[in-house]
């Protein structure tokens, strides 16, 4: 999907250009006799921008035969998979272009939780004089992924949302042993939310304007042993899942000359209240230092609640784990090392809980491991997020089963508690932004309204309006 933010005006607002259109003409009329700098009159034709508030001044053709108002053709980035889209043109006749800017917005949760939207990129806007043999580039940044079970692209742009590391469920040591004692279908892998890219107006290959991406949104992957009628009869009353209460789900933070923060959260038991996962937003990024990784979350009052354990036993191995999240990149005007800008935001860090009950197959053992969500892209790249995961199991609950699964055989009875495994994520930071004031003026740096949407990216987009020197073009022939 794609978001491109235009203005809306009423009839009001219509006739009010219109007029303020006819007075900057009388007003050039009366004027043309003295000396004007382009840099004082060009500020005119800023009313013919989207975004952009209409001024008073002077309109830039009063210096030169140049034709304002003209809309340059700035490609639409339609790209689904965070591809940005690159639009590279020579000034010519062009004098004066006013331009607005929006980066990459950051993925989206979807699921059983509310709200829980990717940040928003920012918004640039200015004004900037060029000559005939100046090559602009408009980089448009890709919005970044949603939530998925498999990897989600970052948004792709000047510089990169934060990116995710493939599947570990093979490699790591504790799936490993998690897999020994169960299934490799109960195990489930889910990766967060990924940061939108930043979008960027190059003058001759050198950043003059970048405008920040979306940090990703929260997430949260939850395993539990579900009621089986087959192997345990009928469920009775006093049977507790270990659900958790359907929340409001961490937003990303938004790009700006600052990125924001991505928002924090906390999760708690719909059954057993007391026990609380809370999880940690990464910072924004901005001027060129990349924000810092979200501290590491925690399990707050594990022992509130009798009713619930975190602690193993005799009868199964309980892990779980508080990761804090990775720092955002730091940012060049000017290529690096690794040949590239910097600007990266923070990749995901990964948390891991399980709960294996010996000699057990069934959803007795659970397994749950989440990528946590990555920053927004930017003049200093957002951190992403903390992972926070418990494993725990019913501490006052015992049900016989029908039928169990030993060594290998099939046997008569076997008793168990209901067990469960979550893995949470707190939201990425959005990127930083930047104007170079010696050559853009008029300029401003705000939030975007295009917040991520679920089950889509949501793209960064370009306008620029320009006054043409028509005369030239007929001197040259």
């Amino acid at each position: 999907m794609t978001v491109v933010i235009m203005p809306s005006f009423d009839s009001a607002s219509k006739i009010a250009l219109r007029f303020s259109y006819h007075s900057h003409i009388k007003h050039w009329k009366d004027t043309m006799k003295h000396s004007i700098s382009r840099r004082n009159v060009v500020k005119g034709a800023a009313w013919a921008t989207p975004m952009v508030v209409a001024s008073a001044s002077v309109p830039a053709f009063a210096s030169s035969l140049c034709t304002p108002g003209i809309t340059l053709d700035v490609p639409t980035n339609t790209t689904t998979n965070g591809d940005s889209v690159t639009h590279t043109f020579t000034a010519g006749n062009i004098e004066v272009m006013t331009f607005t800017l929006l980066g990459g917005a950051g993925g989206t949760y979807q699921g059983n939780a509310r709200d829980g939207h990717g940040g928003s990129g920012a918004l640039v806007t200015g004004t900037l004089d060029l000559n005939p043999t100046d090559e602009v580039t408009f980089i448009i940044a890709g919005g970044g992924g949603p939530y998925n079970n498999t990897p989600s692209t970052p948004g792709k742009g000047w510089a990169d949302g934060g990116s995710h590391s493939e599947a570990i469920m093979d490699e790591n040591e504790y799936t490993k042993r998690y897999k020994e004692h169960s299934s490799k279908s109960l195990i489930n892998e889910l990766y967060g939310p990924t940061g939108g890219g930043a979008s960027a107006i190059l003058l001759n290959g050198t950043p003059i304007a970048i405008a920040g991406g979306g940090g990703g949104a929260g997430a949260r992957q939850i395993s539990r042993t579900s009621w089986n009628k087959e192997f345990y009869g009928p469920q009775p009353e006093s049977f507790k899942g270990l659900k958790f209460n359907t929340g409001d789900m961490a937003s990303g933070g938004s790009g700006g000359r600052v990125g924001e923060r991505g928002g924090s959260y906390q999760e708690t038991y719909l059954f057993f209240p007391g026990p609380a996962l809370n999880m940690n937003g990464g910072l924004g990024g901005g001027n060129g230092q990349g924000g810092a990784g979200a501290p590491a979350g925690s399990l707050s009052d594990p022992k509130s609640n009798s009713a619930i354990s975190f602690e193993g036993s005799q009868e199964r191995y309980l892990f779980s784990q508080n990761v804090a999240g990775n720092a955002g990149a730091d940012a060049t005007l000017t290529k690096n090392s690794q040949g590239n800008n910097g600007g990266q935001g923070g990749a995901g860090v990964v948390g891991i809980g399980m709960a294996i009950t010996w000699y057990r197959t069934s959803d007795l053992n659970q397994c749950s491991i989440l990528h946590g969500s990555t920053g927004g892209g930017g003049y200093g790249g957002g951190g992403s997020a903390s992972v926070t995961t418990a494993a725990g199991y019913g501490a006052d609950q015992s049900y016989a089963s029908v039928t169990g699964w030993v060594d290998g055989n099939y046997i008569e009875g076997g008793y168990w508690s209901p067990v469960g495994s979550a893995a949470f994520s707190g939201a990425g930071g959005g990127g930083g932004s930047y104007v170079d004031t010696s050559r853009v003026y008029d300029s401003n740096i705000t939030t975007g309204s295009n917040i991520g949407k679920p089950g889509m990216r949501v793209n960064g987009a370009a306008t620029a309006v320009v006054c043409r020197n028509f005369t030239a073009d007929k001197k040259t022939k």
